[in-house]
């Protein structure tokens, strides 16, 4: 394999990353943080991690919900009070946990077979299973060899998603395909769109992107899909599940408002604003104007250029845009558009500064959630933001031909 990276020519304008060293980079970032990784959770006491959370972080909530289903507490659960005397009953021994469960009763289809399978399976066929769905979908959407799946799998948001046993991979997966293969595969891509409504912030710019790229069969079928689901939903769970899914998520929506969820985690304009000590208030207008501009840019994009892999990374990179509420773990969606740039300064070469923009969404999330947690800023936007202005220069010359005139927008 590395003889084959050794005769992969570096871009032209490459200073510091080149194949040879990013391979040898990835290796090390991969077999170190797997390796302390397990350390970690051989050393756990009773699955909880010396660190102090549980093994796989968020997945005791996945895993006990899946189990309260099955007991017949579909809808209790959504009680904060329930839901925290459920885990500590059920799962591992712990002082408290302090989760709730937000997720709508579609989500209970995709996590009802963890709860045949005791919580260490569960997690490793959880987060084993959705890596492997989410490595397969960028090589199959992209046409990446197994090198390329090899420095995927070693980026750092890859492994901050295997830690916190949360569904980034999944949702990553299903936005990838209905991003990229509306045209190509449009009943695929609605399916995808559709299965993403148990979250749904992060689906909000599909269907604008739909109706300016003309995608009506991905854009039906999205619709039908997310119907479907939830009927099937309330025939499985109940009405009564769905009226303790609304009324929970109002308590959800209340609390972003009033910052009481880690802001250091988020990577939202809300939250970086929120973190910096703009008023709620106004965090929360600004969040408003950026879901806005976020909808024009991917409208735009999408009526205006045809490259199918550039319009969907601009679509990925503006997901984070959108919402207040979100988690770092879900940046794994931010991959697809990191591996189109690579793609990009791979046949033309590199833009000015364009490398080190790269480097800098490589490594930046080995540090983010420490020093998120202790600066006075919220750094993860800084990553968001870096990426969609690289994806925006790239597409400059499509979007706007007349910008070729100008200068400055080729390698």
């Amino acid at each position: 394999m590395y003889s084959r990276i050794k005769n992969i020519p570096a871009p032209e304008g490459t200073l510091v990353a080149t194949p040879q060293r990013v391979f040898l980079v990835s290796l090390v970032m991969l077999a170190v943080s797997y390796a302390v990784y397990a350390q970690a959770i051989f050393a756990s006491d009773q699955l909880n991690l010396p660190q102090g959370p549980p093994v796989g972080g968020d997945f005791v909530a996945f895993w006990g919900s899946a189990r309260a289903v099955l007991d017949g507490l579909a809808a209790d659960i959504y009680q904060p009070a329930a839901y925290e005397a459920y885990l500590m009953e059920n799962a591992m021994p712990r002082e408290r946990f302090g989760l709730t469960w937000q997720y709508p009763p579609t989500y209970y289809f995709f996590i009802l077979p963890l709860a045949l399978l005791p919580f260490m399976p569960g997690y490793l066929l959880w987060t084993g299973g959705t890596f492997a769905m989410f490595l397969a979908t960028m090589r199959g959407s992209l046409k990446l060899p197994w090198t390329g799946v090899l420095l995927i799998a070693a980026i750092p948001v890859c492994f901050n998603a295997v830690i916190t046993g949360q569904n980034g991979f999944l949702t990553a997966t299903l936005l990838v395909v209905a991003a990229a293969m509306p045209d190509k595969r449009p009943i695929l891509a609605g399916i995808c769109a559709g299965l993403l409504t148990f979250k749904p912030q992060l689906g909000v710019l599909l269907p604008f992107a739909y109706l300016a790229g003309g995608c009506w069969r991905a854009f039906f079928t999205a619709g039908v899909t997310a119907v479907l689901l939830f009927a099937a939903s309330v025939g499985a769970f109940g009405w009564e599940t769905w009226e303790a899914f609304l009324h929970g998520i109002a308590g959800v929506g209340d609390g972003v408002s009033r910052s009481i969820y880690p802001l250091q985690k988020m990577p939202t304009v809300f939250a970086a604003l929120a973190k910096s000590g703009v008023p709620r208030e106004a965090a929360m207008a600004l969040q408003l104007v950026s879901l806005i501009a976020a909808i024009g840019l991917v409208s735009w994009t999408w009526r205006r250029i045809r490259d199918t892999e550039m319009r969907a990374a601009i679509l990925c990179a503006c997901v984070f845009l959108c919402t207040p509420y979100a988690y770092y773990y879900e940046m794994t969606i931010l991959v697809f558009p990191a591996v189109v740039l690579v793609r990009r300064a791979m046949q033309s070469g590199l833009m000015k500064l364009e490398e080190a923009g790269l480097i800098a969404l490589w490594a930046l999330p080995i540090f983010l959630p420490g020093l998120s947690k202790y600066a006075g800023a919220q750094l993860w936007l800084a990553t968001v933001l870096i990426l969609l202005a690289l994806l925006i220069r790239r597409a400059l010359p499509e979007l706007m031909p007349e910008a070729r005139q100008a200068g400055n927008v080729t390698a």
